[in-house]
């Protein structure tokens, strides 16, 4: 009877194993579409490392080669390895430039067959590829590219993963500037002229190269000026400015391409002006004096710190760029590349004048020269209405800005229907570049942010500018370097191969923080000087920009932009906002009370600087927006208590007693005190009780360190009491903790007066009197008890025995028991 049910659990064990086994015996197939895109599982991974050539001319290789690597980076082998290029037709749109870098592939065609690089790839294992093939070719695959243009080029991988089947596993896309058609290789006329496709070059566009010299806050937050050593969050800065260097490197490609030899006729000078951050050269500045680090997590002013070691790199890279700045154009940044959407909202006048027009004199002050006024560069946020809003307080100005879909309709005329919702910026053509303004005092002069998006791609750390439509953005990381690159440059010349695309101009503006390699700081401006030679381009300097943009006619004026353009992840918090207005709010009224100190010549307005350019650090778009309102906390709240710390540095000394005043005059003596570096205007604050009257001794001026004060006050009661005293700026701001003093008056106050009075009343009284009764020959009744001092003087005896208190005792008369004589006083 049992052994049924054993058997009947064995068979289920039985069939249970054999369903598991079957089950992994069933391919998994993997869809072909989904194997690339974002967030599958990947199996293979493709890195171009080399594409040559990198820009097709009429002169150069009539061959592409496009090398690289497959690594399997799966969990798990992959069978048939096999590698293919493909190509699209030429870009004819600004968002084709993103587009094509990205999703669907079915703009692509194969321009050979598949090459087989490996039968079995494990993991980790990796393998070389190199493809050739002709721009086009009469017996043979090619491009099949005939005329010049940007053309979309992509590297195809498909494999079998194990459990899977055939799919397309990666892929690698970039762009293909071709300046001209070469020779076909296969044509062995004689005359190759002919066979030859040059470009276009009646109407060459005018370019404006910005190049970007600024990087990311590094000075401590907290510190007031006057601070030595001057204290870095970090020590990247130095190695930055060594050589090799990222700053090192921008630096030596732009002095390399405008030198004499290299540019003899100044196309890269006359075309490029420096885009100069004056926090970098504050911060560089400040290192050729010595620093230290921070060598801790907090940020904070009392944070451990070691000696930085960059004071050689930052000296010797400052002078290169003083030198480099005599003979070039140089245009300041916004300070730390503050994000003036922002500055607008913390409505501060003073704090946005800083980040705008001080900028400029910073620059000028440390680098020696005289830089470009009358822009400002938006290099990474959008030109949003609150931005021009606060330029336009500012007086005439030129914004140069990723342009605006919401500014123009398909027509190129302005619009002021924010060009329709889920437009995207250049899908129907080129973006129109022509100057756009907005009120009386405000013009932008735009860039097209799908240039600027791939020039930002470029270099180690590749990041996609807050400007950008997120519609646009691609995964930058997955790309190699080499592809970027080559997409960068094809985003640089693509305009200059379009004839048709107006206006015929350009403003090329990588991101102020860029990170390029040397090759690719080489190749992007190789390619300026390529379209310029090749007069597809001419130089266009940014005077002539400024100019053009102010020679916009006055009207109509096109609608403010939105506020909310670009990537909602970069803006910045109404909560740090609001705590920047009301740290600088209070950073403003303690500067106005500071003076000078007349020791050391440091002035209140430089004493209080760096804090209030902290806060502009604090909105820098330098920091990946991802991090931007983290960061921005974390400043704002060091500053914050720093500026608590600066206000109760200036207090009243707590005596830890208590005064007693001798006279209902006497002045009560005080002691201030003054912890900061610089005098300051104070006033005191007496909160007296009634009955005490205290003068006002008008504005002090508190040097650093103690200062004794007596204060006239005026007591009418005999008391103890309490006395709260505190001190405020002019402006009435209150400065440290009020103090309470205990102060015992010994002044009787009216009731002493009348007491006084009376008792001289009394005097005179009894005087006049005495008087009186003299004068006319009376005894004074109040002395009728006292013997008469003649007659004591009379019966003095000096042969007497002295009495019991050392006197005479007087004679005794023999004539009876009272022998006193009565004499009358004459009269």
């Amino acid at each position: 009877m049992t052994a049924a049910p054993v058997r009947v659990r064995q068979l289920a064990r039985v069939l249970l194993v054999l369903g598991v086994l079957a089950l992994f015996a069933v391919p998994v197939a993997i869809p072909q579409a989904a194997a690339g895109e974002p967030g599958s599982a990947r199996f293979l991974q493709i890195r171009v490392d080399r594409v040559t050539p990198d820009i097709v001319t009429t002169a150069g290789e009539p061959v592409v080669t496009v090398s690289g690597v497959v690594r399997n980076v799966g969990d798990r082998p992959v069978r048939d390895v096999v590698v293919r290029l493909e190509a699209a037709a030429a870009v004819t749109t600004s968002a084709g430039l993103r587009t094509n870098l990205t999703g669907p592939v079915d703009q692509f065609e194969p321009i050979g067959g598949f090459t087989t690089l490996s039968a079995e790839l494990e993991r980790g294992q990796e393998v070389p590829f190199t493809l050739s093939y002709p721009l086009r070719s009469s017996t043979q695959p090619s491009f099949d590219i005939h005329e010049p243009g940007v053309y979309p080029v992509m590297v195809n991988v498909n494999g079998t993963p194990d459990y899977g089947a055939p799919a397309r596993l990666d892929d690698a896309r970039f762009l293909l500037p071709v300046l001209g058609v070469p020779r076909d290789p296969a044509d062995d006329s004689d005359d190759t002229v002919s066979t030859v496709v040059p470009p276009d070059t009646s109407r060459p566009v005018g370019i404006t190269l910005l190049w970007p010299l600024a990087d990311r806050p590094r000075l401590a937050a907290g510190a007031p000026g006057g601070t030595t050593p001057v204290r870095l969050l970090d020590d990247e800065l130095a190695t930055a400015l060594a050589p090799g260097g990222r700053l090192d490197v921008l630096l030596s490609a732009i002095e390399f391409a405008t030198g004499s030899e290299v540019d003899p006729r100044g196309d890269i000078r006359t075309s490029t002006c420096l885009a100069v951050d004056p926090d970098l050269l504050v911060t560089v500045n400040a290192m050729t004096g010595g620093y230290v680090v921070n060598d801790g997590p907090d940020a904070g002013p009392g944070t451990p710190t070691r000696p930085g070691t960059g004071q050689e790199a930052a000296t010797a890279w400052l002078n290169r760029l003083k030198g480099l700045a005599q003979r070039m154009c140089v245009v300041s940044s916004t300070y730390a590349q503050a994000d003036l959407d922002a500055l607008r909202r913390v409505g501060d006048p003073g704090l946005s004048a800083i980040a705008t027009l001080v900028a400029g004199d910073i620059v000028d002050q440390i680098l020696g020269t005289a830089s470009v006024r009358g822009a400002t560069l938006l290099a990474d946020g959008p030109v949003s209405g609150p931005a021009v809003e606060l330029l336009s307080s500012q007086g005439h100005n030129v914004a140069i800005g990723a342009a605006n879909v919401a500014d123009r309709h398909a027509d190129g005329e302005s619009s002021g229907n924010g060009g329709g919702e889920g437009a995207v910026l250049g899908a129907d053509g080129p973006v129109d570049l022509r100057p756009v303004r907005y009120t009386a005092e405000v013009v932008a002069a735009p860039f097209d942010p799908a240039v600027g998006a791939a020039l930002a791609g470029i270099g180690t750390d590749p990041v996609t500018p807050s400007y950008l439509d997120p519609a646009l953005a691609l995964p930058l990381h997955q790309d190699s370097e080499v592809t970027r690159r080559q997409s960068g440059l094809g985003a640089l010349l693509w305009r200059t191969l379009l004839p048709g695309a107006e206006p015929r101009t350009e403003i090329l503006m990588p991101p102020l923080v860029w990170s390029p390699r040397p090759d690719d700081a080489h190749a992007v401006l190789t390619a300026v000087r390529t379209a310029i030679t090749a007069r597809l381009a001419r130089p266009r300097p940014l005077t002539e920009v400024i100019n053009d943009a102010n020679a916009a006619p006055a009207g109509p004026l096109a609608p403010l932009p939105p506020a909310d353009l670009g990537d909602p992840q970069a803006r910045i918090d109404d909560a740090v906002v609001a705590g920047i207005a009301a740290v600088t709010g209070r950073l403003w009224g303690l500067t106005a009370a500071l003076t000078t100190d007349v020791r050391t010549g440091l002035t209140g307005q430089a004493y209080t600087a760096p804090l209030r350019e902290d806060m502009l650090r604090a909105l820098s778009q330098s920091v990946p927006p991802e991090a931007r309102n983290g960061l921005a906390q974390q400043r704002l709240s060091t500053v914050t208590r720093t500026v608590d710390n600066l206000f109760n540095a200036v207090t009243v000394v707590n005596p830890g007693g208590s005064y007693t005043l001798a006279t209902e005059r006497s002045p009560l003596p005080l002691a201030l005190r003054n912890d900061l570096a610089v005098p300051i205007r104070v006033r005191l604050d007496v909160q007296a009780p009634p009955g005490m009257t205290v003068s006002d001794i008008g504005e002090i001026e508190l040097p650093p360190g103690y200062l004794p004060v007596l204060v006239p006050i005026e007591v009418h009661f005999t008391q103890r009491v309490a006395v709260d005293v505190g001190l405020r700026t002019a402006d009435g701001l209150p400065l440290g903790e009020p103090v309470r003093l205990s102060v015992h008056s010994n002044a009787y106050g009216k009731v002493l007066f009348f007491i006084t009075l009376s008792a001289g009343a009394v005097l005179v009284l009894l005087a006049g009197r005495r008087l009186w009764h003299r004068f006319r020959g009376q005894p004074d009744p109040a002395d009728l008890d006292r013997p008469d001092p003649l007659d004591v003087a009379l019966s003095f005896d000096p042969d007497a025995e002295p009495g019991p208190a050392g006197g005479n005792r007087a004679r005794e008369d023999s004539g009876g028991p009272d022998r006193t004589r009565s004499r009358s006083r004459p009269t």
